[in-house]
């Protein structure tokens, strides 16, 4: 569906987390996910509490009534007492702080003189401590895009969540690992007009973020909020959008849900249909359906559950409008069922008969309810206390039809749709951290970041063709997470730029696809890596090998590792006396074919000689060596 989107009066703007590399937020242990079992397991239930002015956010009460249990896996070597809750948080992590600082200071962000820590309530079961710390940097500055500035409201550095890894109506597993990493948020003005618009924005931010080479890669590290309304529609937060390249398709599908809400509202306002029409009368109709074919009526039926039904006036037709791609206004009334009760959903008139529900059924529940032609009704099954409070959230649902678009948070689905979550929260959830000191930004401080901010991708596109990169090495460094430790070594350290760039763009890579654990390989460590390659001691053949040794002895030097291993450079006689002894021992080859044996003798000569010198030195070597042994014919 096309839309004129100033027409539709489209605001929209973006909410950015990014995590960063370094340690957690606060606490000092590493910002690793594990992908092994657990080491220990921890149980709790979490509640509300008040704010200061004595009100609970609505959000944290629609959660806590869930009456979710909470289940924590941790890891001895990642997690410790504070990610548990169990002892107060420690002071921020300084990298962690620079970073943030540097993000503001390339946005022209004004950053506050005093930075203060704040509890943000979350019992959603994703924070040990029933809150997320979070700490306001800046406000202000500015977004450049091709044809216009976008605002920048605040900056933000704030700790991740713990994460999900299993789920069900009873209770929540949650992995902390993740719990505690840095992650700035970056939030703009809603200045975004298009949906192209959202998805140039977030590339910004995303490259913004990139070039202090602290950004955190990979599925996740980066996720975008969007926040989307038109003229008659309502503010609606889409929470949890990794997929840069269909951010777009995610504002397109809010503006056709909001746009097909608001034509629901005029359509049931035309019916002449009223709140005080959508009254909780629910019935118990389970004898209608003793001998049913569908599956799940049988079965809540065999567990002694209810199947509740309750009429919805004047809503026949409305239940079924699209709303998003295979998503309808009962999809809207379902999700809050089962977001508020953990039940599968409902069943709506406008869909039957179908799922195994005869048209004789519809009939009789029709009857049964006293619906007229033009009212709709709705069945939810399971056990009755549940069922009950499924209709009670159905029943809410579909009263905010006759306002339009509720104010709400949605979740992203794969594609561009979205899914209810929680209603917006309110200011009510922040209050401030007692544990936690301000920080005090010293102007000193904040000048000695700006001499040493990180170059713009142009500029090193600029420098690196000035240093030999080809074009492809230049496209891949000026993003990269080595960029600020590349252009040191090359400007103070004097390395070669080609051979630096190759190592941390290529034989690192590669290392990784090897399963070489990288996070052993700290800037200094590296340093100390390509030192001895550049001195000649480690050689570009046994790279891969040497690196791998590295990262199992994190603790020894590379120099003592060249030794331990044997794969030092060999001097030249060295060289001389082993290439020497393969060609006399098969002279009888090289006498027969000549330089046509070298070959075959190169191949040997690189087993035999791997890691104690190049390539280019063998064969030198060896042509020689071959030579000598012609002229004797």
């Amino acid at each position: 569906m096309d839309f004129d989107y100033k027409a539709l009066g489209l605001k929209c703007g973006l909410e950015c987390h990014q995590q960063l590399d370094t340690g957690k937020l606060f606490s000092r242990t590493p910002s690793m996910l594990h992908e092994d079992s657990p080491h220990y397991r921890v149980e709790r239930r979490l509640r509300p509490v008040v704010s200061e002015f004595g009100e609970y956010d609505k959000a944290a009460l629609e959660a806590f009534k869930k009456g979710l249990t909470y289940v924590y896996e941790g890891y001895n070597d990642t997690i410790s007492l504070v990610e548990l809750d169990e002892e107060p948080p420690q002071e921020c992590d300084k990298e962690a702080l620079r970073t943030v600082l540097e993000v503001s200071l390339l946005g022209e962000s004004k950053i506050l003189d005093e930075l203060f820590t704040m509890r943000k309530a979350v019992i959603d079961g994703s924070n040990t401590s029933g809150f997320q710390r979070t700490t306001l940097v800046s406000t202000g500055g500015k977004i450049k895009m091709r044809n216009k500035e976008l605002g920048i409201q605040t900056i933000v550095l704030e700790e991740d969540a713990a994460r999900p890894v299993e789920k069900s109506a009873e209770k929540i597993v949650y992995r902390l690992d993740r719990l505690g990493i840095p992650l700035i948020e970056l939030a703009t003005e809603p200045g975004i007009t298009t949906p192209e618009e959202a998805k140039e924005a977030a590339r910004q931010i995303g490259e913004l973020f990139r070039i202090t080479c602290r950004a955190k890669r990979g599925l996740g590290t980066i996720r975008q909020d969007l926040n989307v309304s038109i003229r008659e529609g309502a503010r609606v937060e889409i929470k949890g959008v990794q997929e840069l390249e269909i951010i777009d398709e995610y504002v397109r599908r809010e503006i056709q849900r909001q746009y097909g809400l608001i034509a629901a509202k005029k359509e049931l306002e035309k019916k002449g249909a009223k709140k005080e029409h959508l009254k909780f009368e629910p019935k118990n109709i389970g004898k209608i359906f003793e001998q049913t074919g569908a599956k799940i009526l049988e079965s809540t039926l065999e567990k002694k559950e209810s199947i509740l039904a309750l009429r919805l006036p004047k809503f026949t037709g409305i239940l079924g409008k699209e709303l998003q791609p295979n998503r309808r206004v009962g999809t809207e009334l379902s999700d809050n069922v089962k977001t508020k009760t953990g039940l599968k959903g409902l069943f709506h008139s406008d869909e039957l008969p179908n799922y195994g529900i005869t048209q004789s059924e519809v009939e009789a529940v029709r009857k049964e309810l006293g619906c007229g032609s033009e009212d709709a009704f709705i069945i939810i099954a399971g056990p009755n206390e549940k069922a009950m409070h499924g209709i009670e959230a159905a029943l809410e649902r579909a009263k905010q039809c006759l306002e339009g678009v509720p104010e709400e948070t949605r979740g992203a689905i794969e594609g561009g749709n979205t899914e209810y979550l929680r209603p917006l929260p309110g200011a009510a959830r922040m209050y401030p951290e007692t544990d936690l000191d301000p920080i005090m930004v010293d102007k000193k401080t904040l000048e000695e970041i700006k001499r040493n901010l990180p170059l713009g991708t142009g500029q090193r596109k600029q420098l690196y063709s000035k240093y030999g990169l080809n074009e492809k090495h230049c496209e891949e460094m000026k993003l990269s997470n080595h960029a600020r430790f590349f252009e040191r070594l090359v400007r103070k350290e004097k390395f070669d730029a080609k051979k630096t760039a190759v190592f941390l763009l290529e034989t690192l890579v590669e290392a990784r696809r090897e399963g070489i654990n990288e996070d052993s390989f700290t800037e200094p460590r590296l340093e100390e890596f390509l030192r001895a390659m550049e001195s000649g001691k480690i050689t570009k053949e046994v790279a891969l090998e040497m690196l791998a040794k590295a990262a199992k002895n994190p603790f020894i030097s590379i120099e003592e590792l060249v030794k331990r291993e044997g794969r030092g450079k060999a001097g030249t006689k060295e060289l001389e006396q082993a290439i020497r002894k393969i060609v006399q021992s098969n002279s009888a080859m090289v006498k027969e074919k000549g330089m046509g044996s070298f070959a075959a003798l190169m191949g040997d000569a690189m087993k035999e000689l791997k890691g104690k010198a190049s390539g280019s030195e063998i064969s030198t070597i060896l042509k020689k060596e071959i030579q000598s042994i012609i002229g004797q014919k």
